[in-house]
């Protein structure tokens, strides 16, 4: 049981499914073409690996929500996993590396193929009301929790946000020229979006010609300020018409629990998981001092977690509960059931020695397995139990009863359990391809249990019952007949 704390706990094991996205984030203002620069680099280097079958780019925007001309996302297809020797986490690691000079760049890389599945993602958030002690805050805690090992991609949901320029009218020089607010805007307006001025023809077909402020310059206050406005006709300079302050704007404000939130990010290496990373990050930041109103609350795939395990957990003591009440209704018995039930800690031993060997961490199919355990390992307890009763009402000692039951019985256990073992051995082995990482977790649980259950059960169970039987005051004495 000393293995346990090496043990990785996650909500599902990681498929390998050969998705592997790449986020690439440039300083803010990059043009298009600058971040698309950057994202030919990017699929150069991931392209020269042979495991790699095709890339895929989006300039401009990463998903549905994050546009602007400083993002970009790169989706790379790796071939099948029986055509590969990495698998898609080692994939990760080697493109970080590739990726790691690049310049002026924040470039996460993650398995795509778990995201949204609570198979890899950290995420919990920075709560409180004030914005400006979000960020200090957001600040502190990723330099506590950068270098925790198998932490990668360490980010948050907080960006600084574009340059506003907000206009405050002249008023008076309005009244002068004779033009309302509502004029300056609709002349605001036509000189940055344009309008139609005329139409071209062609081949049946009228297109619009329409002036417009060019894009470039559209970013450069100075030039916006210098930018000619039409007024009732007349044209001004913009800033013989208004005020002009700068601020920094916001990239976006996020609210959970009526909370303001900063989504703190990560992803796991390969070897480790959520569970050990989630519980490395809490002992980090218990240190922390928060001020008095603010919070760390952890995100969906952690609430989850935990909520199965504990489910998982009230789960396997009911299977237990009533698999007791069934063998103490069948023995009629309240003691020879507790026997029984010792070989469930036995198959535990089993189940986390195959755990830490094999790699495999403890997820929601492998507790389904340890549930199922219950019910089969039981087995081998019941056959010896119930053959030694058998001859204790013959006349038999417990002792001569045991050695009995076990010559007879051996057989039929070894037997019951290859078959079982066998018959598990191509889940265990990952044989076919969709849903295989389900079926090995599954699968290495259940032989790893029955295996190390089945050898130990034949040397405690006898020994325990022996002890339950004999007499504290008076030695059990065998006739001589029966020895």
């Amino acid at each position: 049981f000393l293995l346990v704390p090496g043990l990785g706990f996650e909500l599902m094991p990681a498929m390998d499914q050969g998705n592997v996205s790449v986020n690439i984030e440039l300083p803010e203002g990059v043009s298009l073409d600058e971040t698309a620069k950057v994202v030919e680099v990017v699929n150069e280097r991931a392209s020269k690996h042979k495991e790699v079958e095709h890339v895929v780019s989006n300039i401009g925007s990463q998903g549905f929500i994050n546009t602007a001309s400083n993002v970009a996302s790169t989706d790379i297809k790796l071939v099948d996993a029986d055509e590969r020797s990495l698998t898609t986490l080692d994939m990760v690691g080697v493109i970080i590396q590739d990726l790691a000079d690049i310049p002026n760049a924040i470039i996460k890389v993650s398995d795509q193929s778990n995201m949204g599945m609570g198979g890899s993602g950290i995420s919990f958030y920075i709560q409180g009301q004030d914005q400006e002690v979000l960020e200090q805050l957001k600040y502190d805690i990723i330099d506590k929790i950068r270098d925790v090992p198998g932490l990668l991609n360490v980010d948050s949901s907080s960006r600084p946000g574009s340059t506003e320029l907000t206009l405050y009218p002249k008023r008076e020089k309005l009244a002068e020229i004779g033009a309302t607010v509502y004029d300056l805007a609709v002349g605001l307006r036509t000189g940055i979006e344009g309008m139609v001025n005329t139409y071209y023809r062609e081949g049946g077909n009228q297109y619009d010609i329409k002036l417009t402020m060019p894009d470039e310059d559209v970013n450069h206050p100075d030039k916006i300020m210098n930018m000619s406005v039409v007024v009732n006709g007349q044209s001004y300079l913009l800033s013989q018409l208004v005020d002009v302050d700068f601020a920094a704007g916001v990239y976006q404000l996020i609210h959970v629990d009526r909370y303001k939130s900063i989504e703190i990010t990560g992803n796991a290496a390969k070897g480790y998981s959520t569970g050990q990373l989630n519980a490395e990050i809490t002992k980090r930041l218990d240190n922390l001092e928060l001020p008095s109103g603010y919070r760390i609350k952890w995100g969906q795939d952690a609430e989850m977690l935990n909520e199965t395990m504990a489910d998982m957990i009230r789960t396997f003591a009911i299977a237990v509960l009533l698999t007791y009440m069934l063998l103490a209704a069948i023995l009629e018995s309240f003691t020879q059931p507790l026997i029984i039930l010792a070989t469930i800690p036995l198959g535990i031993i089993g189940v986390i020695l195959s755990l830490f060997f094999s790699g495999v961490g403890l997820n929601i199919f492998s507790m389904l397995a340890i549930i199922m355990l219950v019910g089969i390992v039981v087995n081998n307890a019941i056959l010896i139990l119930d053959y030694v009763n058998v001859k204790r009402k013959e006349g038999m000692c417990s002792h001569d009863a045991l050695l009995e039951a076990g010559k007879m019985k051996l057989k039929p256990i070894i037997m019951s359990t290859l078959s079982i073992v066998i018959g598990m051995l191509p889940m265990a082995m990952g044989v076919g391809s969709a849903g295989r990482e389900f079926r090995m977790s599954m699968g290495i649980v259940s032989i790893g249990g029955l295996l190390v259950s089945t050898l130990l059960t034949l040397i405690v169970i006898p020994a325990f019952y022996y002890l339950s039987t004999q007499n504290l005051k008076k030695k059990e004495i065998c006739n001589e007949q029966n020895r």
